[in-house]
């Protein structure tokens, strides 16, 4: 397997080299979108709901058909380098994200996908392929340019790449709408994980991350969390929710984004290398049970040993802890921890039906969970007087937990449900494809509760931010560029 490597490497030509390049790209416009009165549709039908699932919605897919081969510009530098451009706009979208159904980049090609202000993802080369398919990071604004380096030694022709498929966002996830901000659509009561209430889970704080994904015809948001496994070979499971992601399809659309947190308590202050730096993609799905509202994927890449990141421990004895907490991602913002009570088991939740699979929790002492939220893990609270404490017990399929209507820095006094990690543990029959236990513990030697391990056991390490490692696959630059 090979290693998930950040992208925003040396800046693409386009925005460092304009005198090499021609400078009109051509453009394909894409159905515009208004963003308020979007937002305003799927929140009216989520808030009449009551207790709902806290999967988000960020964007709207449209089905293209942009070809390398008959689209773009293509320029040929001095050097022989070939260089492949075409912008794709969507007018009022607050963001964009581009799938590739035919990502056949030769070897030493490299990818960048530009948005606003200068901001770039890439490179990216053909290791990056799943399937011969690549969903690429968004992007902020309402134009992305891609922009294709293939080496002067390479002459394949121009079929490359296909943009099938534009995500058109509207939830400003980079929160340029709100000036220099950055992130920040969540309540009001939400809690930073650097301020006190997150201190004593520094490694549990560093095994979430956010991910994107492609289902019903749109770009979704959710929450998961790295697990280790009974053998310690960090093999890259990453837990989160049936109702988030439950097929190969969508499983293979994943962009997961790490280390995406404030570096300050009480504002949101980047680290030094930006919100969506350290950023993977793929996965392949290994169990999904939807009465437990759990799945189980394994990573398409190693995440860089860079990001410093960590195996979450679990247990699946089902014992309820003394109290909880929960660390996730509400709205696309960035990481948030949330304080709760001693949990009871309910029987189903948020559509579900199953005998005590859930976990109920609520009122939360501090923080609260919403929408991108769903898949976080429930971890048992530093502690803990009844048994492991600081492990994974669940993850969450919603409720009706928000800040305070009335107290916005305040939670309300709603509840949440976590789908238990031991039920998902034995599954509903024998089969490895709806049940954690064999790829947790593939020796079966009935371990139920385990600590986590850090990404990095071996070596010290500090937390903190990567500064994007370079793919092995690009070595150094190409064309003489």
């Amino acid at each position: 397997m090979s290693a998930a490597h950040a992208r925003q490497g040396e800046p693409p030509l386009t925005l460092r080299d304009h005198a090499k390049l021609g400078t009109n790209i051509p453009v394909e416009t894409v159905r515009g979108i208004d963003p308020a009165t979007r937002r305003a549709e799927l929140d009216r039908v989520e808030h009449a709901k009551g207790m709902r699932s806290k999967r988000e919605r960020v964007a709207d897919l449209q089905n293209v058909n942009f070809d390398s081969a008959e689209l773009g510009r293509w320029d040929t530098l001095a050097d022989g380098l070939r260089v492949w451009r075409l912008s794709v706009h969507a007018p009022g979208a607050t963001d964009l994200r581009l799938t590739f159904g035919r990502y056949a980049l030769p070897r030493g090609a490299r990818l960048y996908v530009i948005g606003a202000d200068g901001y770039y993802q890439g490179p990216y080369t053909r290791a990056d392929a799943g399937a011969d398919s690549f969903h690429a990071p968004l992007v902020p604004g309402d134009t992305v340019t891609v922009e294709l380096q293939v080496p002067a030694v390479i002459d394949h022709g121009n079929a490359y790449l296909n943009i099938t498929a534009v995500g058109v966002g509207f939830r400003d996830v980079f929160g340029r709408g709100k000036g220099s901000t950055g992130p920040g659509t969540s309540g009001s009561c939400n809690i930073n994980v650097v301020c006190p209430l997150g201190q004593p889970y520094p490694d549990q704080i560093r095994a979430v991350g956010q991910y994107e994904f492609n289902s019903d015809g749109g770009t979704y948001i959710c929450s998961g969390t790295l697990l280790n496994d009974v053998p310690g070979d960090r093999r890259n499971f990453f837990l989160t929710a049936a109702h988030c992601i439950s097929t190969s399809a969508e499983a293979q659309s994943i962009t997961v984004f790490w280390n995406y947190q404030s570096t300050s308590c009480s504002s949101l202050i980047p680290p030094s290398g930006g919100y969506f730096n350290d950023d993977q993609h793929g996965a392949t799905l290994r169990a999904t049970r939807e009465d437990v509202d759990a799945t189980l994927l394994e990573l398409s890449g190693t995440p860089d040993a860079s990001w410093n990141l960590h195996y979450a421990g679990w247990d699946a004895t089902g014992t309820t802890p003394s109290g909880t907490v929960g660390i996730h991602h509400p709205m696309g913002d960035a990481k948030k921890i949330t304080a709760g009570p001693q949990p009871s088991t309910t029987d189903n939740c948020i559509g579900s039906t199953g005998s005590n699979t859930h976990w109920l929790t609520g009122p939360y002492s501090q923080g609260t969970t919403e929408g991108g939220s769903s898949g976080s893990a429930l971890f048992s609270k530093a502690g803990n007087a009844n048994g492991s404490e600081r492990r994974v017990i669940g993850t969450l399929s919603g409720g009706d937990a928000l800040c305070s209507t009335s107290a916005p820095t305040q939670p309300n006094d709603g509840h949440d449900c976590y789908g238990k990690l031991s039920v998902a543990w034995s599954g509903s029959g024998s089969s490895s494809a709806n049940r954690l236990r064999d790829w947790l513990d593939p020796a079966n030697t009935n371990t139920l509760s385990i600590n986590g391990l850090d990404q990095n056991a071996s070596s010290a390490s500090s937390a903190g931010h990567s500064r994007h490692a370079m793919p092995p696959d690009i070595g150094g630059r190409i064309g003489g560029q």
